[in-house]
């Protein structure tokens, strides 16, 4: 095994950040960026194809469109490479992005082609162009070699410009979606307008993620442990409620849409296989939603609580890997 491969796969099993410490050369980081590419252009391909066989042919579509703009994106960098004088490294084996701080576990929502949309696919696609520009960025602050720094800050704007396009697109996608798709409630982060609307919510998620954590257990010692910590949980948070005033009209009515959407939504991703991936995704998008909150919010007290329930949700999210794998 090569020096820089076994660096690269120490890296990968280490909390750095990613591969900033082992880039080397201009050849190395310009290869890192190639194979970036071919992977998003090999996984867009496979789940096109995956959309097809389920025949989603909207997120298809995207999907295919997805392909061509990063075969270009490869042919740009192989001609800017060659302009530069910067030969592909052929040691560099195809790179998969991971984030270790952020799980992508609710990209499974992309991968599923019963259940995925536009919005789904452009969401995991934003995803992996803010995975690709934090590395770079992490390069161009730790690398020593000058050259490096320069390449790193380029790919890292290109990166950012990418991901910038993505979020519009996935704005307008949201909306449409969301026009079409009004009878599927979703909990809204807007509603939340102080803690006891936010501890009705947790209280909400919790009870919902206890239930199928409950269908998935399998013997595991570590969902068990997470099933007996989230219904302490809940208790913790019905106490606060109680001494607290009832939470909004507005939270109440979105919660009871969700409640009663349950028996629904269960029957319509009810497959067997699909329980983790399920759980696994109700915990990151409760991460999304408490994330949303402190984003927005005026309320200090409100932003410390969704802080503190983001944290739990990561630490969830953390529990699922141990026990069960990355799927990613």
């Amino acid at each position: 095994m090569s020096e820089f491969k076994r660096k690269l796969n120490d890296s990968k099993e280490s909390s750095q950040n990613m591969l900033s410490t082992n880039v080397k050369t201009t050849s190395d980081l310009m290869s890192i960026a190639l194979q970036a590419e071919r992977e998003a252009i090999r996984r867009y391909t496979q789940l096109a194809e995956s959309m097809h066989k389920g025949s989603n042919e909207c997120a298809a579509a995207l999907f295919e469109r997805m392909v061509t703009e990063e075969v270009e994106h490869e042919r740009l960098l192989l001609e800017w490479m060659n302009k530069e004088g910067i030969s592909e490294n052929p040691e560099i084996e195809p790179i998969v992005w991971k984030d270790p701080h952020v799980s992508t576990v609710y990209n499974d929502e992309a991968y599923d082609p019963y259940y995925s949309t536009p919005y789904k696919a452009l969401a995991f696609a934003v995803h992996n162009e803010e995975i690709a520009f934090r590395f770079y960025t992490h390069v161009e602050a730790n690398s020593e070699n000058k050259a490096v720094r320069k390449y790193a800050e380029v790919l890292a704007r290109e990166e950012l410009g990418h991901a910038a396009l993505l979020r519009a697109e996935r704005r307008l996608a949201f909306h449409k979606e969301r026009e079409s798709n009004k009878e599927s409630p979703r909990l809204d982060p807007e509603l939340i307008q102080n803690q006891s609307d936010l501890l009705a919510a947790a209280i909400h998620i919790d009870r919902y993620l206890e239930s199928q954590m409950l269908i998935v257990t399998e013997n595991k010692p570590q969902i068990e442990a997470l099933i007996k910590e989230t219904n302490q949980q809940i208790s913790i948070n019905e106490k606060t409620l109680s001494n607290q005033m009832p939470p909004g009209e507005e939270i109440v009515k979105n919660l009871e849409q969700l409640k009663a959407n349950h028996p629904e939504m269960n029957e319509r991703l009810g497959n067997p296989e699909l329980e983790l991936q399920r759980l696994w995704s109700c915990c990151d998008r409760s991460f999304a939603f408490y994330d949303a909150i402190v984003e927005t919010t005026t309320d200090e007290a409100v932003m410390l609580t969704a802080q503190n329930l983001t944290s739990n949700a990561l630490d969830r999210i953390g529990v699922l890997k141990e026990a069960f794998g990355d799927s990613d």
